[in-house]
């Protein structure tokens, strides 16, 4: 509360005294043009991606009736089929060589785009600000190589603590070893729990990592400090977030796919002349994943909220800090031009050193 002047309150700061309905903006947050739209760009490339590795998740005769251009794809959606594919998928490099390629660029699509998407709602969710293009690019090049090295270190940790249990596992082949792999049995499942301890954290909890690097412009080994720190010292804030998070968003995916796109679709179908049915496939197909880029926007755009509270509730950090990005300011050359006399004269700008160096 906002008390001005002689005992007067002009105003109430609910996330100063309930904090959890910082998640309510979260659904208008995803909603947000930008959020979205670098959703819709990272699913479509996403979409090539799979295209140019042979790779689906959908339900076969779902993407015979995609390929045909069939309406009724568009129509009606069978969503209890939309993924039924993904467990048929052959995810193994060895059968498909191309998956060499689709991994990484997937995961650099999604750290470009969720990266962008966690910085965005960082700044609205703070200090309710819409951060320039400008200043995101900036920011990209700033802390980019945090969004790829704060995972790569975890993965770094878990293949580490993973090393001693498969060096017990080699010295097992050797005859006589075996007695000693025997009577230090311990040494490697205490090992084993770690690794098992370290990838489910990681599983449960990476999303933080771009949370911090958007919020506090975090390097790779703060970003994993602040994720096991959050989740392990604040395990039930942490369930009950993503449950709040998750009702909500559920609520809006339904909302959004159920009354607005799909009666639109619908729709603009029957008005549409047939003749131009190859421009409405595209658009159609475009429309359709809206829904979908949703649910990724509403994911990171509720990591970087769930963020703001672990960080305000450990570390007592205000919800309005920000990292802020500071252009380079650009000093140019002075300026040098005739006095009345023919002689040379540096003109003072702004820009310029107040005393010339001679």
């Amino acid at each position: 509360m906002k008390d001005i002047g002689e005992g007067t309150i002009r105003r109430i700061d609910w996330t100063e005294l309930t904090p959890v309905v910082l998640l309510l903006r979260v659904f208008n947050i995803a909603l947000g043009v930008r959020v979205l739209l670098l959703a819709l760009i990272g699913l479509k490339l996403t979409v090539f991606l799979n295209y140019l590795a042979e790779v689906s998740f959908l339900h076969p005769e779902l993407a015979e009736l995609i390929r045909q251009g069939k309406p009724q794809y568009y129509l009606n959606l069978p969503m209890d089929i939309l993924f039924s594919g993904f467990l048929d998928t052959n995810f193994s490099v060895w059968e498909n060589p191309k998956l060499f390629f689709w991994y990484p660029g997937v995961v650099l699509v999604w750290v470009i785009c969720g990266g962008l998407i966690c910085r965005i709602v960082a700044v609205r969710l703070t200090i309710d600000e819409s951060e320039p293009l400008g200043s995101l690019l900036l920011f990209l090049r700033k802390r980019g190589i945090s969004f790829i090295s704060a995972p790569i270190l975890v993965l770094l940790g878990i293949a580490c603590c993973f090393l001693p249990v498969k060096i017990a596992g080699w010295l097992l082949a050797i005859p006589f070893m075996n007695d000693a792999v025997a009577v230090l049995f311990p040494i490697p499942f205490a090992f084993t729990c770690l690794t098992v301890f370290l990838a489910l954290v990681l599983a449960v909890g990476f999303m933080l990592l771009f949370a911090a690097v958007s919020a506090d412009g975090s390097d790779g080994f703060d970003a994993v400090s602040r994720m096991f720190s959050y989740v392990c010292q604040r395990p039930l804030h942490y369930i009950v977030y993503w449950f709040c998070c998750a009702v909500l968003g559920y609520l809006g995916f339904l909302l959004l796919q159920f009354l607005i796109i799909y009666p639109s679709i619908q729709l603009c179908w029957k008005m549409v002349p047939a003749d131009s049915e190859l421009f409405i496939m595209f658009w159609a197909n475009l429309f359709t994943l809206i829904p979908l880029a949703y649910v990724f926007a509403w994911f990171w755009t509720s990591s970087v909220a769930i963020y703001l509270l672990l960080r305000r509730s450990v570390d007592a950090t205000p919800f309005h800090e920000v990292y802020r990005v500071v252009p380079p300011k650009v000093r140019t050359l002075p300026v040098i031009k005739p006095d009345n006399r023919g002689a040379p004269e540096i003109v003072r700008t702004e820009d310029s050193p107040a005393t010339p160096v001679v």
